[in-house]
């Protein structure tokens, strides 16, 4: 990807991340387990997808999930809580706004630690035997379905 278009789409990601701060800063029933249940829930159906035996048995869609669509994930799951925590500064005052960019602010805390080893194990492996296309995509899928399950579990220990 050239630095114009990756320019492009971090600023795009970054976009959306904005716009749904200050979207759910004005809903007056926000609740944090509730997003936390839909983000788990969107990225164990991506897991499943990515694992599915017609995408993972063909070598050319292994390529493209692990050398395409793992860097998107990396970038969106660091450029849409970034932009949601900093949609504070966006104009109105939504009655949700500070538990938003609160919100906004700590996914991108975990975010930082959790892609730290994504990056490492998935995206741009430095360990030799960690390379090959296959045991990387075995790992982003893993990466989804664990992503997705500990969310879930975290927003339903918040609701307890």
């Amino acid at each position: 990807m050239s630095n114009k278009i990756f320019i492009i789409f971090a600023l795009f990601l970054f976009g959306i991340g904005l716009w749904l701060g200050w979207k759910l800063s004005f809903r007056s029933s926000l609740s944090i387990p509730n997003i936390l249940n839909i983000i788990g829930l969107i990225y164990s159906i991506i897991a499943v997808v990515v694992l599915y035996e017609a995408i993972s048995a063909n070598a050319t869609r292994r390529g493209f999930v692990v050398n395409y669509l793992a860097p998107l994930i990396l970038w969106a799951h660091i450029l849409v809580p970034l932009g949601v925590a900093i949609s504070w500064v966006l104009p109105g005052n939504g009655p949700s706004r500070t538990m938003v960019s609160t919100f906004g602010l700590s996914f991108f805390t975990y975010s930082i630690l959790a892609l730290n080893i994504f990056d490492a194990a998935v995206v741009f492996p430095r360990i030799k035997e960690w390379q090959p296309i296959d045991i990387r995509f075995k790992r982003f899928g893993l990466f989804l379905l664990l992503s997705g399950l500990s969310m879930q579990l975290i927003a339903a220990c918040l609701v307890v």
